[in-house]
C-alpha cells in the first residue's frame, strides 16, 4: 500500500512541470506553421497562348491564343486567393504580354516585361520582392520549364504543342517547394 501512495505522490509533481513545457513547443509549432503558410509565395507559370503562325520573328496571338488568354484571366480572377495575384511578369515578346494582358486588366496591374538576358534573375527577383505574394510569370515553353526548375529543383518538361499547361509553384519560408501541373 506504502508503494501505491509514492506513485500517487509523484505524478503530481512531474505533471506540473510538463505541462508548460508541452504547451510551448505546441505554440511554437502553430507559430512557425503559421509564419510559414504566410509567408509562402505562389508563383503561377503558363507558356503564352497560341500564336500566329507566319514568318514574323515576334508573332501576336492567334484567335485560339487570344480565347486561351481570356480563359486564363477568368480562370485566376475567378479563382481568386484572398487578397488575388500581386504582380505579372512577362518576357519581352508580344505573345506573351499578350497572353497576360487580360489578367492584367481585369486586375489592373502593370505587366513587367523582363528580357530575355535577365530572365535568369527572375526567380530572384520574385523570391525577394514578392515574398508570400501571388505572382503570375508567362514565357516561353523552354523559360517556363527552366524558371520551375530555378524555383523548385524540380524538373518539368513541355511539349512544343502545349500551350494549356500552368505549374502553381508553392515555396514556402521553411519547408519544401510543392509544384502543382494543371491545365486551362
Amino acid at each position: 500500500m506504502n508503494r501505491d501512495l509514492d506513485k500517487l505522490r509523484r505524478r503530481p509533481f512531474f505533471f506540473p512541470l510538463v505541462f508548460p513545457l508541452l504547451v510551448f513547443i505546441a505554440v511554437v509549432a502553430l507559430g512557425a506553421w503559421l509564419f510559414d503558410a504566410r509567408a509562402t509565395t505562389v508563383v503561377i507559370v503558363v507558356r503564352h497562348a497560341e500564336s500566329e503562325v507566319g514568318t514574323d520573328p515576334d508573332p501576336g496571338l492567334s484567335v485560339d491564343g487570344r480565347e486561351r488568354a481570356a480563359r486564363l484571366a477568368k480562370t485566376l480572377s475567378q479563382a481568386r486567393p484572398v487578397r488575388g495575384v500581386d504582380a505579372i511578369f512577362s518576357s519581352e515578346f508580344k505573345r506573351t504580354q499578350q497572353t497576360v494582358t487580360p489578367l492584367s486588366e481585369t486586375l489592373a496591374l502593370p505587366v513587367n516585361v523582363v528580357p530575355s538576358e535577365s530572365w535568369s534573375e527572375l526567380p530572384r527577383k520574385i523570391l525577394r520582392g514578392h515574398r508570400g505574394e501571388y505572382v503570375l510569370v508567362a514565357g516561353n515553353s523552354n523559360t517556363v520549364t527552366a524558371l520551375v526548375e530555378a524555383l523548385s529543383g524540380e524538373k518539368v518538361t513541355l511539349r512544343e504543342d502545349e500551350y494549356d499547361a500552368m505549374f502553381i509553384v508553392f515555396v514556402p519560408q521553411i519547408s519544401k517547394t510543392k509544384v502543382l501541373r494543371i491545365r486551362y
